[in-house]
């Protein structure tokens, strides 16, 4: 019995290890079959990079495609075992070619205008959309068969055939369409711009009571502009041909625009051929990314001037921001687009002399970026430099805003207020020094907020003071006075905001549109505080 026993247990030791034994070798398996998977998906992982990596090789090492434009289908039929042989019209360039067809391309979806792609073998491989940029041109006549005659800016005419995409749209006489480079397709109808919204024509109700502290330029716009309409008889006894055009430079917010204004106001009331008219331009809005537009429509706004000014009124043809408009040639700016609108205006201008009744006016703040011939005698003949205000001319300006119908301080008349904010914002002193500027020769010199102080920053300061007086009127539910106090804020606002505009401004430019006296700014740095 003992031994039975003992043999048993050893049976089951036996067994129990062997199980183990098991359980071990298992484990170990299903250890390995984790890492054959892991290693599985790296290759696979591995394997999808290497095919990508050859994808882009492939592509990078892959020859030039070329693109041409789709004139009409030459040839096209199927074998009989359906496979395409069709071949195209092509311009690329200035080449003219008949190109196969690839099969995978249907050749009855290939329209003409439209942009196809060859491969190195000359073949059209895919066809993409209509080109949207090219010149734009004036349809002068739609024939019978659908071909249209052209007209650039100069008149000369061209026959064009209508892209695909063009087609079967209406087109009519005067419409603008966009070429192609080659002139051989109208590609697409130009929408109809309102053009008015690009000349501002208007009475203003500005006079020349309104502005302050230009008595000097005032005078000399009034002998240059409203004398020779107002007086053509005198003008006439003497010989004396008026200007055709004058510019008004300087930096900005110094009232330019005001002045134009108030001079078109002027000649509208003494005009006896009943009220003038004061055409507005601002020079960013007449650029347009047609090659031909931004002369249309300098040449719409003379139209314009020409056709009011024949029953007699005065005509004031006013040009803001001119500097944008009229560059100096050959300069690179606006991708040289000057050196068409420059002509264009200048043919314009020139044929002013035969009307007595209109009057072109530009405005700038850069007059060194106009182009030389606009300002040569003949054409801009008066230029006038609107300063910036000194302290004298700051009260005439700020008595215009700060009145004493006002809610003041008791016993403050609005004189005594006007010298208090005068002597603040022009005070050579720490507490209104803006920053450290540099010139081209290392010379630090500092500038204070009276050095870049405008018309526009006077009329800002009070503006200031009378808001701060409505909140407080609105807190405390009763009319809260402007006194010094409030001017005084508002002056340290706009020294802060103005010193914080400078010192984030590019020196250069900076320089160059507030005519800095210092020569050219090259460092500013703030003040020590």
């Amino acid at each position: 019995m003992g031994i039975l026993d003992g043999e048993s247990k050893k049976a089951r030791v036996g067994m129990e290890r062997q199980d183990e034994r098991l359980r071990s070798l298992s484990e170990a398996n299903d250890r390995l079959m984790a890492k054959n998977h892991a290693l599985a998906k790296a290759l696979t992982r591995a394997t999808q990079e290497l095919t990508k990596a050859k994808a882009q090789l492939n592509q990078l090492a892959g020859p030039p495609m070329t693109f041409a434009t789709m004139i009409r289908v030459h040839a096209a039929n199927t074998d009989e075992q359906g496979v395409q042989h069709a071949s195209a019209e092509v311009i690329s360039g200035t080449r003219r070619m008949i190109v196969p067809v690839a099969a995978n391309v249907q050749a009855s979806r290939l329209e003409a205008g439209r942009t196809v792609l060859l491969n190195e073998n000359m073949v059209i491989v895919d066809q993409h959309d209509t080109d949207t940029l090219g010149s734009v041109r004036t349809v002068r006549q739609v024939l019978d068969d659908g071909r249209l005659l052209v007209a650039d800016s100069g008149g000369n005419v061209t026959l064009v055939r209508r892209a695909g995409t063009l087609a079967k749209e209406n087109v009519n006489t005067g419409d603008r369409v966009s070429v192609d480079s080659s002139v051989r397709f109208a590609l697409t109808l130009i929408p109809v711009e309102d053009d008015a919204d690009l000349v501002l024509e208007e009475t203003p109700d500005v006079t020349f009571d309104d502005i302050g502290g230009l008595d000097e330029q005032i005078e000399r716009i009034r002998d240059a502009v409203q004398m020779p309409f107002l007086h053509r008889e005198l003008f006439e006894r003497y010989d004396l041909k008026p200007p055709k055009g004058v510019l008004l430079y300087g930096p900005p917010g110094n009232g330019k625009t005001l002045i134009a204004k108030a001079v078109a106001n002027a000649l509208a009331e003494g005009s006896g051929a009943g009220s003038g008219v004061f055409l507005s331009v601002k020079g960013p809005e007449l650029l347009n990314k047609f090659v031909g537009e931004s002369e249309r429509l300098i040449r719409m706004i003379f139209r314009r001037a020409r056709e009011r000014a024949a029953d007699g009124r005065p005509v004031i043809v006013f040009i803001d921001e001119m500097d944008s408009l009229l560059r100096t040639r050959g300069s690179g700016v606006s991708s040289d687009v000057e050196t068409t609108i420059v002509p264009q205006f200048l043919s314009e201008l020139d044929g002013v002399e035969s009307l007595d009744n209109v009057m072109v006016i530009g405005a700038s703040n850069r007059i060194d970026m106009i182009d030389p011939a606009v300002l040569r005698p003949g054409r801009l003949d008066v230029k006038i430099r609107v300063e910036r205000p000194k302290a004298k001319q700051a009260e005439q300006i700020i008595r215009h805003y700060l009145t004493d119908d006002l809610p003041l301080t008791p016993g403050i008349e609005a004189k005594a207020l006007t010298s208090v904010l005068v002597a603040d914002i022009y005070a050579v002193s720490e507490h209104r020094h803006l920053c450290d500027v540099c010139d081209e020769h290392g010379q630090w010199s500092p500038v204070y907020l009276a050095d870049v102080v405008s018309g526009a920053v006077l009329k800002n300061v009070v503006d200031r003071a009378k808001t701060k007086a409505v909140k407080i009127s609105i807190e405390s539910s009763e009319p809260a006075a402007i006194g010094v106090n409030l001017l005084a804020k508002a002056v340290q606002e706009e020294f802060e905001e103005t010193r914080d505009a400078v010192l984030d401004a590019d020196p250069v430019q900076w320089s160059r549109i507030n005519g800095f006296e210092a020569g050219h700014v090259t460092r500013i740095r703030p003040t020590a505080q």
